[in-house]
């Protein structure tokens, strides 16, 4: 038998409230709800901790059928938390003893239950703030219909005035001799005016309360972005620890893993890995959406574009048994002037579905110079002085002509049943018809089913053309320079395939060396730590920055200093600014971590004292390249 109780925290009195039970024979019986600390139920919530009762008396319950009736031998009652606070009681009876096994499975169940309930009543509550978000929406856009009756009754007010000088001066000697019409009209006219003063007073309440409705509409995009940010923070730091404890897992350093055991930690890093690119695919479409992105326009080399693709898709390629072919037009100048991080990651997403949706034949990238295919009358291209086009093509399964305009739409694919072959959220054309659109472009696909498809990102080579965003010029020394590198200010970060070749030497250089690890999440403190001990290096753990700060002063041998950006009570910006006005610790390599995905999050921990900075999730070897650009002796190194 079973009992599930759910916690009321919304009153001053913690609760339990039955939810559902399990072949209970009297569940009237059953109490509704109970206090916490009420009942060994009641007990389990407030301790937090598993209560097993064993070798319960016969008579204490029973578990029947339709055959019959029995006592269990054992109960057990089981505390579902979340981040330390409890979401919900189980309680089971069973004829047999729960093992250990069975109380450590219960355990890492109630873990994942507290996920799934919190993750709920995350979305309950986003929910709700978009209802809201839709009411202030529809009020606005009836105030704005209303301001517009209003205007125009007035316009036709005042025309009605104007009309009416223009009688009154006509008959000026009429209303001499008239003098009581005079005083008539003086008085009409005074009313008018009248009516007029009160019209004007309308409308600028009504502009008055536009005025709050846009400020609060701002005020609601503001915390929609702090949401967002907020939620990957929640996502990413779990994803951390799981990736780097994965990573370390697949490469059996003690080599006492099975072959097959490789192959699931292997699984896990790569399924983390796709669940952080799906986090990242849904915040750069909310990014979008509100209008936050910010473009880092720089010369982008063609070369650099062909090696990426190369260096990135090469080996898919070769596993799918297809052919991947890169050209470039010869005609085309040395490089576009454009965001090269957005147009890598636009050819990214039409490569991987081409890969994705392609399983015999060839995939292709083709740059060529343009004199048409984009939308005619398009505001950009029609007018640029040269167009780029990077066709993607591939010998897939094609696209049914209904199907093509759908595709573009977010959380949509040419299958969406529930019987499809292909997975993926269908974010990723999506996110790349609107980057298209801000970098000055547009994307147009002409596919066969059942033949192939080809997928055209159409670019102005200069972005001058499309100037909707404030930029810097740039100057001809970055020709040589990727962008994101080129636009970025302070240290740049490592790409992941050079940190791959760094990585040895760093892990010989940064072997003996002390870290201080600063972070509220011993998850993430486990996985970092076993990760740079596995490397050699020696590892001390502050569970707050005031206890960082204090094991700082008290040791005096160590060399690098991890930081946690989001910690409760003093966050990881102030502590660093606290180390930095420390006599001896101005120039204490400092990296911070953070899983935070506001844009301007770098900067500030820059700003703050950070030598460096590394995003959750944590790949190791960016880690280690980044821990070894920091010591003293490597800082003028090249790492790009």
């Amino acid at each position: 038998q079973a009992a599930f109780y759910v916690a009321d925290h919304r009153s001053g009195d913690s609760t339990l409230e039955l939810l559902a039970g399990y072949a209970q024979r009297h569940s009237k019986s059953l109490p509704r709800k109970i206090a916490f600390g009420e009942g060994l139920v009641g007990q389990c919530a407030f301790e937090k901790k598993r209560i097993v009762l064993a070798n319960a008396p016969s008579d204490y319950i029973r578990i029947s059928s339709s055959l019959g009736s029995g006592a269990p031998v054992n109960i057990v009652i089981l505390p579902v938390l979340f981040e330390g606070q409890v979401k919900a009681v189980i309680e089971l009876a069973s004829f047999s003893k729960f093992s250990e096994i069975h109380q450590t499975f219960l355990d890492q169940l109630t873990e994942s239950i507290g996920v799934v309930l919190h993750t709920i009543a995350a979305n309950m509550q986003t929910e709700y703030l978009l209802h809201q978000s839709q009411s202030l929406t529809a009020e606005l856009q009836a105030q704005q219909e209303e301001l517009k009756k209003t205007n125009d009754r007035l316009e036709q007010q005042a025309l009605n005035l104007q009309k009416s000088e223009a009688l009154l001066k006509s008959k000026q000697d009429e209303l001499r001799a008239a003098n009581e019409q005079l005083q008539e009209k003086a008085r009409q006219l005074s009313e008018q005016m009248h009516q007029v003063e009160f019209k004007n007073r309308e409308i600028e309440q009504a502009r008055a309360a536009l005025e709050e409705k846009a400020e609060q509409l701002s005020l609601s995009s503001r915390y929609k972005s702090e949401f967002l940010a907020n939620m990957s923070h929640e996502l990413r730091t779990p994803l951390n620890s799981l990736l780097i404890l994965a990573r370390l897992l697949a490469d059996n350093v003690g080599g006492n893993l099975t072959p097959k055991q490789i192959e699931f930690a292997r699984t896990i890093h790569s399924s983390g890995a796709e669940l952080l690119a799906l986090i990242n695919d849904i915040l750069d479409l909310a990014k979008i959406e509100s209008g936050t992105v910010t473009l880092n326009i720089a010369a982008e080399r063609f070369t650099d574009v062909s090696d990426y693709v190369e260096r990135t898709f090469r080996q898919i390629a070769s596993d799918k048994g297809l052919e991947l072919n890169v050209s470039i037009d010869p005609k085309l100048p040395l490089a576009i002037e454009t965001d090269g991080k957005r147009l890598q990651q636009v050819i990214t997403n039409l490569l991987s579905n081409a890969f994705k949706f392609t399983s015999r034949g060839s995939v292709a990238l083709r740059v060529e110079d343009a004199t048409g295919g984009w939308t005619p009358g398009h505001p950009v291209l029609e007018h640029a002085n040269g167009v780029v086009a990077f066709a993607v093509a591939d010998t897939g399964i094609g696209i049914p002509p209904n199907k093509q305009r759908l595709i573009f739409e977010a959380f949509q694919q040419a299958d969406g049943t529930t019987s499809r072959e292909y997975g993926g959220t269908g974010l990723g054309l999506s996110i790349s018809r609107e980057l298209a659109r801000l970098l000055g472009g547009e994307i147009r696909v002409q596919s066969t089913q059942g033949q192939g498809s080809t997928f055209t990102l159409y670019l102005p080579l200069s972005y001058e053309t499309a100037a909707e965003f404030p930029r810097a010029p740039v100057p001809e020394a970055e020709l040589a320079m990727p962008a994101r590198l080129a636009a970025e200010p302070g240290p740049v970060p490592f790409a992941e395939h050079v940190a791959q070749k760094v990585a040895p030497r760093a892990s010989a250089e940064l072997e003996g060396k002390n870290v201080l690890v600063v972070d509220d999440d011993i998850r993430n403190v486990f996985a970092l730590t076993s990760a740079l001990e596995a490397h050699g290096m020696k590892v001390l753990h502050a569970e707050s920055g005031k206890e960082g700060i204090e094991l700082l002063k008290r040791s005096a041998d160590i060399d690098l200093v991890l930081m946690d950006v989001m910690m409760p009570g003093l966050d990881g910006l102030d502590t660093m600014r606290i180390i930095r006005q420390l006599d001896g610790y101005r120039s204490l390599p400092i990296i911070a971590v953070t899983a935070k995905a506001m844009m301007g999050d770098r900067d500030k921990c820059l700003e703050a004292g950070a030598t460096d900075y590394v995003a959750k999730p944590v790949n190791i070897d960016v880690l280690l390249a980044t821990l070894w650009r920091t010591l003293p002796q490597n800082e003028t190194r090249e790492t790009q």
